[in-house]
């Protein structure tokens, strides 16, 4: 990429190890890896779900094996999609690991939004008092979306 003196400029960010489609990525890295811990946590012996924060959410008929089920599938597809982008030529195969990335974000989206939904309805109807998770889960549904526009136009650029 030429500069503005007629040079080459440099990368802002080092090509990460995954791969040059991977250097963009640290939010759907992070919700990748989040997604695979979370459903470790729940897998884990005891009762996760019976937290008082997590309690709507568990009234809205999740349970611990069925969350751990999705959190763990979405999230391991996510980083095989994240770290395959990178070492696949995405001009001879084609671009499915971007819509692999554009699915996983947007359950992720749905689940984060879900949760904050479920803490938004019993602040205002059971406690009457917000949670501090509800601006957590609601940030993180807003930039899923975001990461499912971004693989989405990575996937039409190739």
């Amino acid at each position: 990429m030429p500069g503005s003196n007629g040079g080459l400029r440099r990368a802002i960010l080092p090509m990460h190890s995954a791969g040059p489609y991977s250097t963009y990525r640290l939010f759907e890295w992070c919700m990748a890896t989040m997604m695979v811990l979370i459903a470790f946590t729940l897998a884990m012996p005891g009762d996760t779900m019976e937290r008082n924060a997590l309690k709507p959410i568990a009234h809205m008929g999740f349970s611990e094996p069925n969350m751990a089920l999705i959190f763990g599938c979405v999230g391991s597809v996510r980083v095989m999609a994240l770290f395959l982008n990178g070492y696949i030529n995405n001009i001879r195969i084609g671009p499915q690991g971007v819509y692999a990335r554009a699915a996983g974000a947007a359950v992720g989206c749905a689940i984060m939004g879900q949760f904050a939904t479920a803490l938004v309805y019993d602040a205002f109807t059971v406690t009457h008092a917000p949670s501090f998770v509800i601006p957590v889960f609601g940030t993180l549904a807003g930039f899923e979306a975001i990461s499912v526009y971004i693989a989405v136009l990575d996937g039409v650029s190739r």
